[in-house]
C-alpha cells in the first residue's frame, strides 16, 4: 500500500523576521515561524496527528512527516499552505511529497524529497498581500494597511507579529534562558514592550550573532536512512542546542547585574543546530564562545553522542559570525553580514578538516553607512594594496622581482582551540585586556596611526612602527598586533597563494566595542 513522506520548508525567514528594527515585531515573527512547524502543522493534520510515530522533524522552518494514507496527505497538501499564509502573511513556503514502500526505502525517500523541495523553492510564488495601487500603505513596510494597533496603521504581516508577541512572546526568551520548563508564564515576567535601548550599554554598539553547527549534512546522510534514528537525532539535537543556549545565558547572567524586565539580549532563532540572537555588543563574544563550548559538550554525550559516533563523529562543532552594528543600523543587513561571516568561518575551518571541522568565530564592526557584502567590505576596508614592483623591476635590469605577498587586516577566524597560524578567542580577549591597561594608552594611538599609514604608504608605516618600538616598552603586545602572520591559501585557479594577516585592526575594533563610552 505504501506510505507518504511529506516535507515542508519555510524560506525567507530572515527577511520576514528582520522586516523592521522593532524588537516586538522581531520577537513576534520568531514565534510565528516556530508555530508554523509545530502548532499550525498539528492543527492542519487534525485528530490523526501522531508526533511519536509519524513526525520526523518539526523545527527550524522544516517539517518532515510520514502519512499512512493518501487521504491524510492530500488534506495537508491542500490546506497547510493556506494555514501558513493566514498565520504569517508574506512568508515563502514550499512543500513536496514522496511515496515509499517500506522502512528500507526511507533513506531514498528523504533524498528524493530534498530534491523536490529544492525544485519547489525555485518556483515563483504569487504574494497574497500586494494590494491595489491606490490602497493605503504602512509607513514602515510599504505594504497595504489592514489593521490599526494602538493608533498605528499596520500591514497584515506586522499585525500577525504583534498578535503573536502578545499571545506567547515570552516563550522564546524562556527557552533561551532555562529551556523547556513546567513553570508558568507568571514565573517569568518580562516587559510587554521591548525596547532597543535595553540592548545598549555604555555605548550604542549591539551585535547580531548567528551560529550554525558543522557536519550536519554528513550526519543526515548516515542516520537519515532509518526513520526512528533520524527522528530521535532531530529531537535530541534541538534539546542540546537549547541547553547550550541556557548555559551561555547563565554566563552573561553571572557577569552582569540585570533584571528580567531589561534583558541585554533578544533571541531570534533557537532550534535544530541554529542560534541567532541580538545582544549588547560587549556580551556578544563571551556569549557566542560559551554557547559553542557547551554545544560541543552537549552533542558529545548521552544518546545524541552515541548516534553521532555511528556517523564517525565524537560530537558536533559550530561556527559563528558576529556583526557589530549601531542600534540604529538596519537589522536585516546586520543579520546578512553575520550569516556571511559565519559562512567565511566555516569555509576556513573546513579547509583544515572536512570531517571534524573545528569551531571558530568571525566578527566585523560595521563603520560604514552601508554594506553590500562581506567580500566587498574586505576589498574596500581590510585588504591593503600590494606594492608596485615596476620600479624594482626597472632597477633590476628588467628582471622580475619576487611578488609582494597580499596583505589583509582581516585576522579571523578565531578558533576555540589552538590552530597553527591563528589566534584563539581567548587570545583575542587577552590582547584586548592587555591593550586596555593604563600604560598602553599611547600604544593604542600609535597602532591606529600605523594602520592608517599601512593603507597609504607602506614605507611610512614601517618608519612609524620602528619609532613605536623605540618609545614603547610593551614590545610583545606590539609585535602581536603588527607582525605579519603568513597563511597559504588555494586561489580559484588552484594555485597556492601566500597572504599576510595583521591582528591590529580586529583588536582595536573589539577594544572599542568593549570600552567606548558614549552613553551616560
Amino acid at each position: 500500500m505504501g506510505k507518504y513522506l511529506y516535507g515542508a520548508s519555510v524560506q525567507g525567514i530572515q527577511s520576514f523576521i528582520f522586516q523592521t528594527n522593532q524588537l516586538n515585531d522581531i520577537s513576534g515573527a520568531s514565534e510565528l515561524v516556530e508555530n508554523i512547524c509545530t502548532k499550525k502543522f498539528k492543527e492542519t493534520v487534525g485528530d490523526g496527528f501522531n508526533e511519536k510515530s509519524n513526525a520526523v522533524i518539526m523545527a527550524a522552518g522544516n517539517v518532515k512527516y510520514v502519512f499512512d494514507t493518501r487521504e491524510q496527505c492530500q488534506h495537508v497538501v491542500r490546506n497547510f499552505p493556506r494555514m501558513v499564509q493566514e498565520c504569517a502573511p508574506g512568508i515563502t513556503f514550499s512543500q513536496a511529497v514522496v511515496k515509499f514502500d517500506d522502512e528500507k526505502s526511507f533513506g531514498k525517500a528523504v533524498d528524493e524529497l530534498e530534491k523536490k523541495l529544492k525544485t519547489q523553492r525555485n518556483l515563483p510564488q504569487t504574494p497574497l498581500e500586494v494590494g491595489m495601487l491606490g490602497c493605503k500603505r504602512a509607513a514602515k513596510t510599504g505594504m497595504p494597511v489592514v489593521k490599526i494597533w494602538n493608533g498605528e496603521e499596520l500591514d497584515a504581516a506586522t499585525y500577525a507579529k504583534r498578535v503573536a508577541r502578545k499571545e506567547c512572546g515570552n516563550r522564546l526568551y524562556i527557552k533561551s534562558m532555562v529551556g523547556e520548563t513546567n513553570k508558568g508564564e507568571n514565573d517569568f515576567k518580562f516587559k510587554e514592550e521591548l525596547n532597543i535601548k535595553d540592548l545598549t550599554g555604555k555605548n550604542d554598539w549591539i551585535a547580531i550573532v548567528h551560529i550554525d553547527g558543522n557536519g550536519l549534512g554528513t550526519v543526515v546522510q548516515k542516520l537519515g536512512k532509518e526513520r526512528e534514528k533520524f527522528r530521535e537525532f532531530s529531537y535530541l539535537l534541538d534539546q542540546a542546542t537549547t541547553k547550550a543556549a541556557n548555559k551561555a545565558f547563565e554566563t552573561i547572567k553571572a557577569q552582569e547585574n540585570f533584571s528580567l524586565d531589561k534583558l541585554p539580549f533578544s533571541p531570534v532563532v533557537l532550534g535544530g543546530d541554529d542560534l541567532t540572537v541580538i545582544i549588547r555588543g560587549d556580551l556578544a563574544m563571551p556569549y557566542a564562545q560559551k554557547f559553542i563550548e557547551h554545544f560541543e559538550e552537549e552533542t558529545s554525550k548521552g544518546k545524541l553522542g552515541g548516534l553521532l559516533k555511528e556517523a564517525n563523529l565524537c560530537g558536533l562543532t559550530a561556527c559563528g559570525g558576529i556583526a557589530y552594528i549601531k542600534a540604529s543600523f538596519p537589522f536585516y543587513y546586520g543579520y546578512k553580514l553575520a550569516e556571511e561571516l559565519c559562512h567565511a568561518a566555516k569555509t576556513d575551518a573546513k579547509a583544515k578538516d572536512k570531517l571534524n571541522v573545528p569551531s571558530c568565530l568571525m566578527f566585523h564592526k560595521v563603520q560604514d553607512s552601508f554594506i553590500l557584502s562581506y567580500k566587498d567590505i574586505k576589498e574596500r576596508e581590510l585588504e591593503l594594496k600590494p606594492k608596485d614592483n615596476s620600479k624594482d623591476k626597472a632597477a633590476n635590469n628588467g628582471q622580475n622581482t619576487p611578488a609582494t605577498p597580499k596583505k589583509t587586516l582581516c585576522f579571523g577566524p578565531y578558533y576555540l582551540d589552538e590552530q597553527v597560524g591563528y589566534k584563539t578567542i581567548n587570545d583575542l580577549e587577552r590582547m584586548v585586556k592587555e591593550l586596555g591597561k593604563a600604560e598602553n594608552e599611547g600604544l593604542k594611538t600609535g597602532v591606529r596611526q600605523w594602520l592608517s599609514l599601512m593603507h597609504e604608504n607602506e614605507e611610512a608605516a614601517k618608519q612609524r612602527l620602528e619609532r613605536l618600538y623605540n618609545i614603547r616598552n610593551n614590545h610583545a603586545l606590539l609585535e602581536e598586533l603588527t607582525s605579519a602572520h603568513k597563511r597559504t591559501v588555494i586561489d580559484s585557479e588552484g594555485k597556492e597563494k601566500e597572504i599576510e594577516h595583521y591582528a591590529a585592526y580586529d583588536v582595536l575594533a573589539y577594544y572599542t566595542i568593549n570600552n567606548q563610552q558614549t552613553n551616560d
